[in-house]
């Protein structure tokens, strides 16, 4: 370690709220880290979230109409989250108060696992956010200095006992009470609550769940945007808060005829749904993705997801327009390849894999592209000369008259 970096480290250190937290780093140093995610059970949607799930640290927010499969998909998300750590426990917020112990239990989650938080502590903002991030302590001159009670994700980020929570889902944020209508009449018109609340609550959960280092999914209501000119749908919670997700994913039910899951009895089981990933931190966005579900049983179709991922990565080859190889084996046909991906389980695992190592190996060659870019053009001018000019800036060149 030079000595500049010695420098910024004391620097750094003295105001970082604990010895083993310093609050800063040099960009070339983790460009080439990779993200911890979490999978959603979809590769295609992994694959258009850019990161192959859904990242530790980090707010996303899925949003969309009733029906479209946004609850199904967060519990699809918690499950993959029980098979990352087999020790690990998940939380879920019902502020709305539907949660279905059968239901997840039917989808393959370990429902002793699941702590789920509803009543008054889920639906009144203040409550909710309280326990989230924690309490603030004041002194006698009612200055702010430390936490009187800690939250949820502090305990979660000291890693203590029976906090070994790996994933949080709310469900969701257009039924929590702002603490301004909390206190207000019913029935009394309050403009822009959500919006105000969150402006400032957003601000230190994001720094709780960064600390925390887990996924924090948040589940939202659909509006319509009666502005001409944009999208026709938009969300709750006003533009500030938009600025804190770290990726915006859109779900829509696809009512086409070819779509629908039936039972012997032509009952309804499932549908297509489409899923745009609207903002993503992890790549380039708006990226759309079309998967089916069985809500009593989760995902269906997934051999199509990878059968559509496996040739978008050349990992299968088309020789022809309708000719598939991969290795050895050869299909003529879309389908003919798709099918065999269904019956045949080992091919599957082995072209699941084979997607995900493409997708880690593109993201490595551009890490590596701009590791060597920043490398090639960094300053090499001392730290420690550019703190002494900027103590003490050099006399102008200019001769003074």
């Amino acid at each position: 370690m030079s000595k500049s970096d010695n420098i910024l480290e004391n620097f750094f250190r003295s105001y970082s709220d604990a010895e083993d937290m310093l609050d800063y780093r040099v960009a070339n140093q983790v460009i080439a880290e990779k993200l911890e995610v979490i999978k959603t059970g979809s590769a295609g949607l992994d694959d258009a979230l850019s990161s192959g799930g859904l990242p530790y640290g980090r707010i996303i927010q899925f949003y969309g109409k009733s029906h479209s499969g946004k609850t199904v998909v967060s519990m699809l998300c918690m499950l993959e989250a029980q098979k990352k750590d087999p020790k690990s426990k998940q939380i879920f917020i019902d502020a709305e108060g539907t949660f279905s112990e059968i239901w997840a239990r039917a989808l393959g989650l370990d429902t002793s696992r699941i702590v789920v938080i509803d009543g008054d502590t889920a639906v009144n903002g203040r409550n909710l956010f309280n326990m989230l991030i924690g309490v603030p302590k004041e002194d006698a001159k009612h200055i702010l200095s430390g936490k009187s009670k800690l939250g949820l994700l502090d305990h979660i980020a000291a890693k203590d006992p029976g906090f070994e929570f790996n994933m949080i889902t709310l469900d969701s944020l257009g039924a929590i009470i702002p603490p301004i209508e909390d206190v207000s009449a019913v029935g009394k018109s309050n403009m822009s609550t959500m919006a105000r609340f969150l402006s400032s609550a957003m601000k230190k959960l994001s720094l709780e769940v960064k600390k925390a280092n887990i996924p924090f999914v948040i589940i939202n209501h659909n509006r319509d945007n009666m502005d001409p000119y944009g999208s026709d749908h938009g969300y709750s919670g006003g533009n500030t808060y938009s600025h804190f997700l770290s990726a915006n994913i859109y779900f829509e039910a696809v009512m086409r005829k070819d779509s629908q899951i039936l039972d012997d009895k032509e009952q309804k089981l499932g549908h297509t749904i489409r899923a745009t990933v609207e903002k993503s931190k992890f790549g380039i966005s708006p990226r759309k993705i079309e998967f089916k579900i069985d809500f009593t049983k989760g995902y269906a179709d997934q051999h199509l997801e990878i059968a559509n991922l496996a040739l978008s990565y050349d990992i299968v080859q088309k020789p022809t327009a309708i000719s598939h190889v991969y290795k050895d084996k050869k299909w003529v046909g879309f389908n003919n390849f798709a099918e065999a991906l269904k019956e045949d389980k080992n091919l599957f695992d082995e072209l699941s894999e084979a997607v995900i190592q493409a997708r880690e190996h593109k993201l490595d060659k551009k890490r590596t592209e701009q590791a060597l870019k920043i490398d090639t053009t960094s300053d090499t001018t001392d730290i420690g000369n550019v703190q002494e000019e900027l103590i003490e800036p050099k006399k102008s060149k200019t001769k003074e008259k």
